[in-house]
């Protein structure tokens, strides 16, 4: 049975918003980097760069458009390695709600398409739609802190010039937790789509 010998290098999820309230703009993203290593020797590593830009229609509703770019490179043993680039596109809206002047919480919904292709490959269109929560942590001068616990989650994706298509669901929540550092601009501080009762 293999087992994972590095799992889990770095995973970074930066959160950027501006006047979070109603009326203004959310300008987020998450960065991300894996890389694994099984004991056959194979090696995967991934990078992921998503931002996102919204508007604010009130004190907890925030509509936008979703963009990514990811890439993998895989590393057989013994062989050259190939890589797989992927773009992506599609809205996505938030509700949040404040629990008090520190904490608050928020649950966003992604809906959206990505083209991948391998080296000297075929091209696969892929659809992503996902449900998941987060829960805001406000510190001080705007910055925050996010966690985010897995979510509910469809796909499907069919290989360019095939008949067939594949999908898959998921259901994570409580696990595939995430971390994330945000930072508020503004005459107040605010959070995730809805103003502090407090300001700094």
């Amino acid at each position: 049975m293999k087992k994972t010998v590095m799992a889990l290098l770095m995973l970074i999820s930066v959160t950027t918003s501006v006047n979070a309230q109603k009326g203004s703009t959310l300008l987020y993203g998450d960065l991300g980097f894996n890389s694994t290593k099984d004991d056959a020797g194979n090696k995967k590593s991934t990078f992921s760069l998503l931002p996102g830009i919204g508007y604010q229609f009130n004190d907890n509703w925030t509509m936008g458009l979703n963009l990514g770019y990811q890439t993998a490179k895989i590393t057989p043993l013994g062989l050259a390695s190939s890589s797989v680039n992927a773009f992506g596109i599609g809205p996505f809206i938030r509700y949040a709600h404040p629990l008090t002047n520190i904490f608050s919480v928020y649950g966003q919904f992604d809906a959206t398409y990505w083209n991948s292709k391998p080296d000297g490959g075929i091209a696969t269109n892929t659809f992503d739609a996902k449900l998941w929560p987060a829960v805001g942590v406000n510190i001080k001068n705007g910055f925050g802190l996010n966690f985010a616990f897995g979510g509910l989650e469809y796909s499907t994706s069919k290989v360019k010039g095939a008949s067939t298509s594949s999908n898959s669901f998921g259901l994570n929540f409580g696990t595939g937790a995430t971390f994330g550092i945000s930072k508020n601009f503004g005459g107040q501080t605010e959070h995730h789509g809805r103003r502090w009762r407090k300001s700094e």
